[in-house]
Protein backbone atom coordinates (compact mmCIF):
# COMPACT_ATOMS: atom_id res chain seq x y z
CA UNK A 1 0.00 0.00 0.00
CA UNK A 2 1.30 3.41 -1.02
CA UNK A 3 -1.70 5.69 -0.37
CA UNK A 4 -4.04 5.58 2.63
CA UNK A 5 -6.72 8.28 2.69
CA UNK A 6 -9.44 8.09 5.36
CA UNK A 7 -10.16 11.79 5.87
CA UNK A 8 -13.55 13.32 6.56
CA UNK A 9 -15.05 10.42 8.47
CA UNK A 10 -16.02 9.94 12.11
CA UNK A 11 -13.19 7.68 13.23
CA UNK A 12 -12.26 7.96 16.89
CA UNK A 13 -9.74 6.43 19.26
CA UNK A 14 -6.00 6.27 18.72
CA UNK A 15 -4.18 5.79 15.43
CA UNK A 16 -3.30 2.10 15.04
CA UNK A 17 0.39 1.40 15.55
CA UNK A 18 0.17 -1.23 12.81
CA UNK A 19 0.28 1.57 10.22
CA UNK A 20 4.03 1.58 10.85
CA UNK A 21 4.11 -1.92 9.30
CA UNK A 22 3.41 -0.41 5.86
CA UNK A 23 7.00 0.21 4.74
CA UNK A 24 6.07 1.55 1.30
CA UNK A 25 3.35 3.94 2.49
CA UNK A 26 3.97 7.32 0.88
CA UNK A 27 0.78 9.27 1.59
CA UNK A 28 -1.22 9.16 4.83
CA UNK A 29 -4.30 11.36 5.23
CA UNK A 30 -6.37 10.87 8.40
CA UNK A 31 -7.51 14.48 8.68
CA UNK A 32 -10.97 15.66 9.78
CA UNK A 33 -11.82 12.79 12.11
CA UNK A 34 -12.05 12.44 15.90
CA UNK A 35 -8.80 10.61 16.46
CA UNK A 36 -7.24 11.16 19.89
CA UNK A 37 -4.40 10.04 22.11
CA UNK A 38 -0.81 11.13 22.60
CA UNK A 39 1.03 8.21 21.03
CA UNK A 40 1.51 7.61 17.33
CA UNK A 41 2.97 4.76 15.30
CA UNK A 42 6.75 4.92 14.94
CA UNK A 43 8.09 4.23 11.46
CA UNK A 44 11.59 3.04 10.86
CA UNK A 45 14.11 5.71 9.97
CA UNK A 46 13.46 7.30 6.56
CA UNK A 47 10.47 4.99 5.94
CA UNK A 48 7.74 7.33 7.15
CA UNK A 49 5.29 8.65 4.54
CA UNK A 50 6.35 11.66 2.50
CA UNK A 51 2.93 13.29 2.95
CA UNK A 52 1.21 13.16 6.35
CA UNK A 53 -2.00 15.03 7.19
CA UNK A 54 -3.43 14.47 10.68
CA UNK A 55 -5.06 17.88 10.99
CA UNK A 56 -8.49 18.55 12.52
CA UNK A 57 -8.48 15.76 15.08
CA UNK A 58 -8.13 15.61 18.87
CA UNK A 59 -4.54 14.42 19.14
CA UNK A 60 -2.68 15.65 22.21
CA UNK A 61 0.66 15.64 24.00
CA UNK A 62 4.02 16.69 22.62
CA UNK A 63 4.66 16.85 18.89
CA UNK A 64 5.89 13.32 18.06
CA UNK A 65 8.90 14.15 15.93
CA UNK A 66 10.10 10.53 15.78
CA UNK A 67 7.04 9.60 13.74
CA UNK A 68 8.00 11.79 10.81
CA UNK A 69 11.72 11.32 10.17
CA UNK A 70 11.30 10.92 6.41
CA UNK A 71 8.34 13.26 5.92
CA UNK A 72 8.28 16.27 3.61
CA UNK A 73 4.70 17.51 4.15
CA UNK A 74 3.44 17.46 7.74
CA UNK A 75 0.04 18.90 8.70
CA UNK A 76 -0.91 18.72 12.39
CA UNK A 77 -3.12 21.80 12.66
CA UNK A 78 -6.32 21.98 14.71
CA UNK A 79 -5.38 19.42 17.33
CA UNK A 80 -4.50 19.64 21.02
CA UNK A 81 -0.74 19.34 20.84
CA UNK A 82 1.09 21.19 23.60
CA UNK A 83 4.56 21.72 24.95
CA UNK A 84 7.43 23.55 23.32
CA UNK A 85 8.61 23.23 19.77
CA UNK A 86 10.56 19.91 19.72
CA UNK A 87 14.23 20.33 18.90
CA UNK A 88 14.52 16.80 17.50
CA UNK A 89 12.14 17.86 14.74
CA UNK A 90 15.31 19.04 13.00
CA UNK A 91 15.96 15.34 12.33
CA UNK A 92 13.24 15.57 9.69
CA UNK A 93 15.77 16.69 7.09
CA UNK A 94 13.39 16.65 4.13
CA UNK A 95 10.68 18.74 5.77
CA UNK A 96 9.29 21.34 3.38
CA UNK A 97 5.88 22.07 4.87
CA UNK A 98 5.06 22.23 8.59
CA UNK A 99 1.56 23.24 9.66
CA UNK A 100 0.89 23.43 13.42
CA UNK A 101 -1.81 26.11 13.51
CA UNK A 102 -4.49 26.09 16.23
CA UNK A 103 -2.72 24.04 18.87
CA UNK A 104 -1.24 24.99 22.24
CA UNK A 105 2.46 25.12 21.39
CA UNK A 106 4.26 27.18 24.03
CA UNK A 107 7.72 28.62 24.63
CA UNK A 108 9.91 30.76 22.40
CA UNK A 109 10.01 30.70 18.64
CA UNK A 110 12.95 28.34 18.03
CA UNK A 111 16.27 29.66 16.76
CA UNK A 112 17.02 26.21 15.36
CA UNK A 113 14.28 26.70 12.77
CA UNK A 114 17.15 27.91 10.59
CA UNK A 115 18.39 24.32 10.44
CA UNK A 116 15.39 23.32 8.32
CA UNK A 117 17.24 23.94 5.08
CA UNK A 118 14.36 22.84 2.86
CA UNK A 119 11.48 24.37 4.81
CA UNK A 120 9.24 26.47 2.56
CA UNK A 121 6.00 26.66 4.53
CA UNK A 122 5.62 27.24 8.28
CA UNK A 123 2.34 27.96 10.04
CA UNK A 124 2.21 28.39 13.82
CA UNK A 125 -0.91 30.55 13.80
CA UNK A 126 -3.03 30.67 16.97
CA UNK A 127 -0.71 29.04 19.48
CA UNK A 128 0.85 30.26 22.73
CA UNK A 129 4.35 31.26 21.62
CA UNK A 130 5.87 34.15 23.54
CA UNK A 131 9.07 36.13 23.79
CA UNK A 132 11.02 37.82 20.98
CA UNK A 133 11.84 36.60 17.49
CA UNK A 134 15.54 35.92 17.33
CA UNK A 135 17.41 37.24 14.29
CA UNK A 136 19.29 33.91 14.27
CA UNK A 137 16.06 32.15 13.28
CA UNK A 138 16.26 33.64 9.78
CA UNK A 139 19.19 33.66 7.44
CA UNK A 140 19.71 34.53 3.80
CA UNK A 141 19.76 30.91 2.57
CA UNK A 142 16.34 30.05 3.90
CA UNK A 143 13.72 28.76 1.46
CA UNK A 144 10.79 30.05 3.53
CA UNK A 145 8.12 31.51 1.31
CA UNK A 146 5.16 31.27 3.69
CA UNK A 147 5.44 32.26 7.36
CA UNK A 148 2.34 32.61 9.54
CA UNK A 149 3.01 33.46 13.20
CA UNK A 150 -0.22 35.35 13.78
CA UNK A 151 -2.26 35.19 16.99
CA UNK A 152 0.52 34.41 19.44
CA UNK A 153 2.15 36.52 22.18
CA UNK A 154 5.43 37.38 20.48
CA UNK A 155 7.10 40.61 21.61
CA UNK A 156 10.01 42.90 20.77
CA UNK A 157 11.13 44.19 17.41
CA UNK A 158 10.51 42.50 14.09
CA UNK A 159 13.95 41.23 13.00
CA UNK A 160 15.31 43.06 9.97
CA UNK A 161 16.72 39.71 8.83
CA UNK A 162 13.22 38.76 7.70
CA UNK A 163 13.80 41.06 4.76
CA UNK A 164 16.67 38.89 3.55
CA UNK A 165 14.67 35.71 2.92
CA UNK A 166 15.21 34.79 -0.75
CA UNK A 167 12.28 32.37 -0.70
CA UNK A 168 9.92 35.32 -0.41
CA UNK A 169 11.21 36.74 -3.65
CA UNK A 170 10.61 33.61 -5.74
CA UNK A 171 8.62 30.39 -5.80
CA UNK A 172 9.59 26.92 -4.59
CA UNK A 173 9.65 23.79 -6.65
CA UNK A 174 8.19 20.44 -5.74
CA UNK A 175 10.00 17.31 -4.78
CA UNK A 176 9.93 13.74 -6.05
CA UNK A 177 9.97 10.55 -4.05
CA UNK A 178 10.43 7.33 -5.97
CA UNK A 179 10.80 3.63 -5.36
CA UNK A 180 11.42 0.60 -7.53
CA UNK A 181 7.78 -0.11 -8.37
CA UNK A 182 6.54 3.31 -9.27
CA UNK A 183 6.84 6.99 -8.60
CA UNK A 184 4.90 9.43 -6.50
CA UNK A 185 5.42 13.08 -7.27
CA UNK A 186 4.28 15.37 -4.50
CA UNK A 187 4.33 19.11 -5.10
CA UNK A 188 2.64 20.36 -1.96
CA UNK A 189 2.57 23.95 -3.06
CA UNK A 190 0.29 22.94 -5.95
CA UNK A 191 -1.41 20.44 -3.66
CA UNK A 192 -1.65 17.61 -6.14
CA UNK A 193 -0.30 14.10 -6.03
CA UNK A 194 0.13 11.77 -8.95
CA UNK A 195 0.69 8.08 -8.51
CA UNK A 196 2.18 6.54 -11.62
CA UNK A 197 2.40 2.78 -11.75
CA UNK A 198 2.28 0.79 -14.90
CA UNK A 199 -0.32 2.19 -17.26
CA UNK A 200 -2.50 4.30 -14.95
CA UNK A 201 -2.24 7.67 -13.22
CA UNK A 202 -4.23 8.79 -10.18
CA UNK A 203 -4.48 12.50 -9.39
CA UNK A 204 -5.54 13.39 -5.86
CA UNK A 205 -6.74 16.81 -4.70
CA UNK A 206 -5.30 17.89 -1.37
CA UNK A 207 -7.02 20.12 1.15
CA UNK A 208 -7.18 23.86 0.58
CA UNK A 209 -4.84 25.99 2.65
CA UNK A 210 -6.76 28.33 4.97
CA UNK A 211 -5.19 31.75 5.45
CA UNK A 212 -6.20 35.26 6.48
CA UNK A 213 -6.57 36.68 2.99
CA UNK A 214 -7.98 40.19 2.42
CA UNK A 215 -9.30 40.48 5.98
CA UNK A 216 -11.15 37.16 5.92
CA UNK A 217 -10.24 33.54 6.53
CA UNK A 218 -10.24 31.93 3.11
CA UNK A 219 -9.02 28.75 1.51
CA UNK A 220 -6.50 29.07 -1.28
CA UNK A 221 -7.22 26.84 -4.23
CA UNK A 222 -5.01 23.80 -4.47
CA UNK A 223 -4.15 24.74 -8.03
CA UNK A 224 -2.90 28.24 -7.26
CA UNK A 225 -0.91 27.95 -4.04
CA UNK A 226 2.35 28.29 -5.93
CA UNK A 227 1.30 31.86 -6.80
CA UNK A 228 1.18 33.02 -3.19
CA UNK A 229 3.89 34.14 -0.79
CA UNK A 230 2.84 35.22 2.70
CA UNK A 231 4.23 36.91 5.80
CA UNK A 232 1.67 37.22 8.58
CA UNK A 233 2.81 38.52 11.99
CA UNK A 234 -0.54 39.97 13.01
CA UNK A 235 -2.16 39.86 16.44
CA UNK A 236 1.02 39.75 18.50
CA UNK A 237 2.81 42.34 20.65
CA UNK A 238 5.60 43.45 18.33
CA UNK A 239 6.89 46.95 18.94
CA UNK A 240 9.41 49.39 17.48
CA UNK A 241 9.75 50.53 13.89
CA UNK A 242 8.60 48.62 10.84
CA UNK A 243 11.85 47.33 9.26
CA UNK A 244 12.81 48.98 5.96
CA UNK A 245 14.26 45.63 4.86
CA UNK A 246 10.77 44.14 4.39
CA UNK A 247 10.63 46.12 1.16
CA UNK A 248 13.12 43.59 -0.27
CA UNK A 249 10.46 40.86 -0.33
CA UNK A 250 9.35 41.47 -3.90
CA UNK A 251 7.54 38.13 -4.13
CA UNK A 252 5.14 38.81 -1.25
CA UNK A 253 1.44 38.67 -2.04
CA UNK A 254 0.39 39.40 1.53
CA UNK A 255 2.07 41.32 4.35
CA UNK A 256 0.03 41.53 7.54
CA UNK A 257 1.44 43.39 10.54
CA UNK A 258 -1.90 44.42 12.04
CA UNK A 259 -2.86 44.33 15.72
CA UNK A 260 0.59 44.95 17.16
CA UNK A 261 2.28 47.87 18.92
CA UNK A 262 4.44 49.07 16.04
CA UNK A 263 5.45 52.72 15.83
CA UNK A 264 7.55 54.93 13.57
CA UNK A 265 6.70 55.42 9.91
CA UNK A 266 5.58 53.36 6.92
CA UNK A 267 8.85 52.65 5.08
CA UNK A 268 9.30 54.19 1.63
CA UNK A 269 10.74 50.80 0.63
CA UNK A 270 7.23 49.30 0.70
CA UNK A 271 6.85 50.80 -2.75
CA UNK A 272 9.20 48.00 -3.92
CA UNK A 273 6.78 45.23 -2.95
CA UNK A 274 5.89 44.80 -6.58
CA UNK A 275 3.77 41.64 -6.12
CA UNK A 276 1.84 42.74 -3.04
CA UNK A 277 -1.94 42.40 -3.15
CA UNK A 278 -2.79 42.89 0.52
CA UNK A 279 -0.92 45.23 2.87
CA UNK A 280 -2.40 45.42 6.36
CA UNK A 281 -0.83 47.76 8.94
CA UNK A 282 -4.00 48.47 10.92
CA UNK A 283 -4.25 48.75 14.70
CA UNK A 284 -0.74 49.96 15.49
CA UNK A 285 0.83 53.27 16.54
CA UNK A 286 2.34 54.18 13.17
CA UNK A 287 2.60 57.90 12.48
CA UNK A 288 3.66 60.22 9.67
CA UNK A 289 2.30 60.15 6.13
CA UNK A 290 1.48 57.39 3.67
CA UNK A 291 4.47 57.21 1.26
CA UNK A 292 3.83 58.26 -2.31
CA UNK A 293 5.92 55.24 -3.36
CA UNK A 294 2.87 53.02 -2.74
CA UNK A 295 1.31 54.28 -5.96
CA UNK A 296 3.82 52.06 -7.81
CA UNK A 297 2.10 48.92 -6.48
CA UNK A 298 -0.02 47.95 -9.47
CA UNK A 299 -1.16 44.64 -7.87
CA UNK A 300 -2.40 46.21 -4.64
CA UNK A 301 -6.10 45.62 -3.96
CA UNK A 302 -6.32 46.02 -0.16
CA UNK A 303 -4.47 48.67 1.86
CA UNK A 304 -5.60 48.84 5.48
CA UNK A 305 -3.91 51.51 7.61
CA UNK A 306 -6.84 52.16 9.94
CA UNK A 307 -6.45 52.82 13.65
CA UNK A 308 -2.99 54.38 13.60
CA UNK A 309 -1.70 57.94 13.98
CA UNK A 310 -1.25 58.79 10.32
CA UNK A 311 -1.81 62.25 8.91
CA UNK A 312 -1.50 64.17 5.67
CA UNK A 313 -2.65 63.52 2.16
CA UNK A 314 -3.38 60.02 0.88
CA UNK A 315 -1.28 59.58 -2.29
CA UNK A 316 -2.91 59.65 -5.71
CA UNK A 317 -2.08 57.64 -8.81
CA UNK A 318 -2.14 54.00 -9.87
CA UNK A 319 -3.96 51.58 -7.58
CA UNK A 320 -4.06 54.21 -4.83
CA UNK A 321 -6.97 55.82 -6.68
CA UNK A 322 -9.00 52.62 -6.12
CA UNK A 323 -8.47 52.57 -2.33
CA UNK A 324 -11.80 54.24 -1.64
CA UNK A 325 -13.09 52.26 1.33
CA UNK A 326 -13.12 54.78 4.23
CA UNK A 327 -12.93 52.00 6.83
CA UNK A 328 -9.38 51.17 5.69
CA UNK A 329 -8.27 54.71 6.64
CA UNK A 330 -10.48 55.22 9.69
CA UNK A 331 -9.36 56.41 13.13
CA UNK A 332 -6.19 58.24 12.18
CA UNK A 333 -5.27 61.70 13.41
CA UNK A 334 -5.53 63.67 10.20
CA UNK A 335 -5.68 61.83 6.89
CA UNK A 336 -7.30 63.56 3.95
CA UNK A 337 -7.68 62.95 0.26
CA UNK A 338 -9.93 62.00 -2.59
CA UNK A 339 -10.25 58.38 -1.42
CA UNK A 340 -12.07 59.32 1.79
CA UNK A 341 -13.74 62.47 0.42
CA UNK A 342 -11.95 64.75 2.85
CA UNK A 343 -10.44 67.91 1.39
CA UNK A 344 -6.86 68.70 2.31
CA UNK A 345 -5.98 72.18 3.58
CA UNK A 346 -2.91 73.99 2.35
CA UNK A 347 -1.09 73.26 5.57
CA UNK A 348 -1.52 69.48 5.42
CA UNK A 349 1.79 67.63 5.94
CA UNK A 350 3.12 65.63 3.00
CA UNK A 351 6.17 63.47 2.48
CA UNK A 352 8.98 64.74 0.26
CA UNK A 353 7.59 62.70 -2.57
CA UNK A 354 4.13 63.97 -1.74
CA UNK A 355 5.39 67.52 -2.18
CA UNK A 356 6.45 66.60 -5.69
CA UNK A 357 2.91 65.37 -6.32
CA UNK A 358 1.50 68.68 -5.07
CA UNK A 359 3.86 70.54 -7.38
CA UNK A 360 2.64 68.40 -10.27
CA UNK A 361 -0.96 69.23 -9.43
CA UNK A 362 -0.17 72.94 -9.16
CA UNK A 363 1.65 73.02 -12.49
CA UNK A 364 -1.47 72.86 -14.70
CA UNK A 365 -3.06 75.64 -12.66
CA UNK A 366 0.04 77.72 -13.11
CA UNK A 367 0.00 77.10 -16.84
CA UNK A 368 -3.64 78.11 -17.22
CA UNK A 369 -3.08 81.19 -15.09
CA UNK A 370 -0.25 82.11 -17.44
CA UNK A 371 -2.54 81.66 -20.42
CA UNK A 372 -5.25 83.96 -19.03
CA UNK A 373 -2.76 86.65 -18.09
CA UNK A 374 -0.52 86.27 -21.12
CA UNK A 375 -3.25 86.23 -23.76
CA UNK A 376 -4.56 89.81 -23.31
CA UNK A 377 -1.05 91.16 -22.80
CA UNK A 378 0.08 89.43 -25.96
CA UNK A 379 -2.92 90.74 -27.92
CA UNK A 380 -2.29 94.34 -26.86
CA UNK A 381 1.38 94.00 -27.68
CA UNK A 382 0.60 92.58 -31.14
CA UNK A 383 -1.85 95.41 -31.95
CA UNK A 384 0.65 98.09 -30.95
CA UNK A 385 3.38 96.44 -32.97
CA UNK A 386 1.16 96.19 -36.04
CA UNK A 387 0.05 99.79 -35.73
CA UNK A 388 3.56 101.14 -35.40
CA UNK A 389 4.58 99.05 -38.39
CA UNK A 390 1.89 100.63 -40.63
CA UNK A 391 -0.36 97.63 -40.97
CA UNK A 392 -3.46 99.52 -39.77
CA UNK A 393 -4.92 102.91 -40.96
CA UNK A 394 -6.83 105.07 -38.50
CA UNK A 395 -10.56 104.90 -39.41
CA UNK A 396 -10.97 108.72 -39.50
CA UNK A 397 -8.22 109.11 -42.09
CA UNK A 398 -9.86 106.49 -44.23
CA UNK A 399 -13.18 108.27 -43.92
CA UNK A 400 -11.72 111.61 -45.05
CA UNK A 401 -10.08 109.90 -48.00
CA UNK A 402 -13.39 108.46 -49.15
CA UNK A 403 -15.22 111.74 -48.57
CA UNK A 404 -12.67 113.65 -50.61
CA UNK A 405 -13.14 111.39 -53.61
CA UNK A 406 -16.89 111.88 -53.51
CA UNK A 407 -16.46 115.63 -53.74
Amino acid sequence: MKVLMLSGNNFSGSIPKSIADLPTLMLLDLSRNRLSGNTLPVFKTNLSPSYVDLSSNELSGDIPASFFTGTSFLALGKNKFSGSFPRNLTDVLNLECLDLHDNNITGYFPEFISQFFNLQFLSLRNNSLHGPLSSKSFYNRSHLQFLDLSSNSLVGRIPSELGNLPGMSGFPSGYIVADGNGEIEVNWIEATLSLISGTYTITIEMNDLTVNWKNAMQGLSSHSRHNYTFLDLSNNKFSGDVPDSLGNLKGLKLLNLSYNELSGYIPQSFGDLESIETLDLSYNNISGTIPLSLKKLDQLSVLDVSNNKLSGKIPRGGQMDTMNDPSYFANNSGLCGMQIRVNCSKGEPTSNEGQEEDDDEKEPLFLWTGVWIGFPLGLISSVLTAFLGGYFVIPTAKYHSIHYRQR
